[in-house]
């Protein structure tokens, strides 16, 4: 669901005036049943996605019954036959993905390097589908693909029927479907078997405080520094840095922001979703960042791709390791970016697993260099330069862009002037204080590390700080919101 947009909150709020009146009225009437929270919250998610997108919701409907249907039959069958419908669906699942994802890509990206006119001929032909990514495709294929390998694996799932509507709300359940967080079974599934609107002071309080949130960090910080970041600086380095690192805040911002909206609002209804963030520019080592970002994608790919990938050959465990991150990138996007940007992570790792792990025994040795703040600086720059990969969809200015950063003499005064004075007074200042709040933000971040409380966000989600976020939005929220960033993926 897209939360920047008016639409999604009127809905909301046309559905649920009436939902929750007509359900007080029959509760008090002793005329109300459980199963009519489990139908009301199914209709509220599907009802929300078809306003969404009318295609989308029809491609959805449809992969949602073809995999109920082949998942009841699986839990029905012995271990051969199961492992056999199993693979079936998640061949239908990723084929679905691939073809909506991935199909212009291997024509015109891939065989048009091999094939001359190819992409010409294919671009000018009319393929159904083509052209527009059904928002959420790659987030519930992924739900759906866990839920099927949790289901085969797990002795208490044959056992047990596995409800119609149970798993509509699974899979549909309207706060993450589109962008996330990816739920397993074991985590989500039995708050949807039992579910019942909650409707607590105690639900509505630590809703709003995640919420309060996650509309600042989108509607504040994202969206605000969106507009500064110029793609077509090409020549000086200076400024190639500075939009990777305005890039580096916004994609967390707003996807976090998303995620932790995500949150609040199943809070309000009682469920408790995953933390997909913790932190992350936080980290002192890429192996942390990447347990500390897109927490439910990056255990994912570790469960479903590189564990059933290496086996039991520990030997090659590396090259598995760089595979998956390659496909991690893969997953982003279908452009050569986005594998770039996979590889690039899946190299860091190697690098700090052979060379990395004797650089910072030499430097903790030493005490006058501050050996965690260069090991926190050297790790978000890296983090920086990944997010050129990330941000730089044109293959050609991207390379461009590289070797700009790699000639010294490109890093000239005359450059840096340029780069200081690129903003006119009035964008500057308000630039400035963005990156103000942001700073401030990721700071309470790092003071949350340093506490070890229950969250890394445990300063951010307080009584007094989640009304002062709110009061923040309000007054600086940006005009234009810019639209989620994980939605193109």
């Amino acid at each position: 669901m897209n939360f920047s947009e008016f639409s999604f909150w009127w809905v909301l709020l046309l559905f649920c005036i009436p939902f929750f009146t007509v359900r007080y009225i029959a509760k008090s009437l002793n005329l109300w049943r459980d199963i009519f929270d489990t139908v009301g919250l199914a209709a509220m998610s599907l009802f929300l996605f078809l306003n969404a997108s009318k295609s989308s919701f029809a491609i959805f409907v449809c992969e949602i019954i073809f995999n109920y249907i082949m998942v009841w039959w699986m839990l029905k069958q012995e271990q051969a036959q199961a492992k056999l419908i199993a693979t079936c669906i998640i061949v239908v699942d990723v084929a679905i993905l691939a073809y909506f994802k991935y199909l212009n890509f291997f024509v015109e990206d891939v065989l048009g390097l091999i094939i001359p006119g190819l992409a010409d001929n294919w671009q000018s032909k009319t393929i159904p589908g083509m052209g527009s990514i059904p928002p959420g495709l790659s987030f519930y294929t992924f739900q759906m693909v866990a839920f099927v390998v949790d289901s085969y694996k797990s002795k208490r799932a044959r056992k047990k029927p596995l409800a119609a509507l149970d798993y509509v709300n699974f899979a549909a359940f309207f706060p993450q479907v589109v962008a996330g967080p990816i739920e397993r079974r074991a985590d989500l599934f039995p708050q949807i078997e039992n579910f019942r609107f909650k409707l607590t002071f105690d639900n509505f309080e630590a809703g709003f405080r995640w919420l309060s949130l996650g509309l600042f960090m989108k509607f504040v910080l994202a969206d605000n520094i969106s507009p500064y970041i110029k793609l077509d600086q090409v020549d000086n380095p200076w400024l190639v840095w500075f939009f990777a690192f305005l890039f580096t805040l916004q994609i967390y911002f707003d996807f976090g922001g998303y995620s932790f909206i995500a949150l609040g609002l199943a809070k309000f209804l009682g469920v408790k979703l995953s933390l997909n963030f913790l932190a992350p520019y936080t980290s002192q080592s890429i192996n942390e960042f990447w347990r500390r970002w897109h927490v439910t994608l990056s255990t994912w790919f570790r469960d479903y791709v590189f564990i059933p990938l290496m086996g039991k050959n520990m030997k090659l465990a590396p090259l598995y390791l760089f595979i998956t991150f390659t496909l991690s990138g893969f997953w982003h996007g279908a452009a050569w970016n986005f594998i770039l940007w996979g590889a690039y992570h899946g190299l860091l790792l190697l690098v700090i697993r052979y060379v990395g792990r004797p650089f910072y025994q030499i430097i903790g040795k030493q005490k006058l260099l501050m050996p965690q703040f260069i090991s926190w600086a050297l790790t978000f720059g890296s983090v920086i330069l990944g997010c050129l990969f990330f941000m730089e969809t044109n293959t050609r200015r991207l390379v461009e862009k590289l070797i700009v950063l790699i000639t010294p003499w490109n890093y000239s005064l005359s450059n840096l002037g340029e780069a200081l004075t690129f903003f006119n007074d009035n964008g500057a200042v308000a630039l400035v204080i963005t990156l103000v709040f942001s700073v401030g933000l990721l700071f309470m971040e790092q003071l949350g590390v340093w506490r070890e409380g229950e969250t890394e966000y445990d300063l951010l989600v307080t009584p007094w700080m989640s009304r002062i976020l709110l009061v923040l939005t309000i007054l600086f929220a940006a005009n234009a919101p810019s639209p989620f960033i994980y939605f193109e993926f």
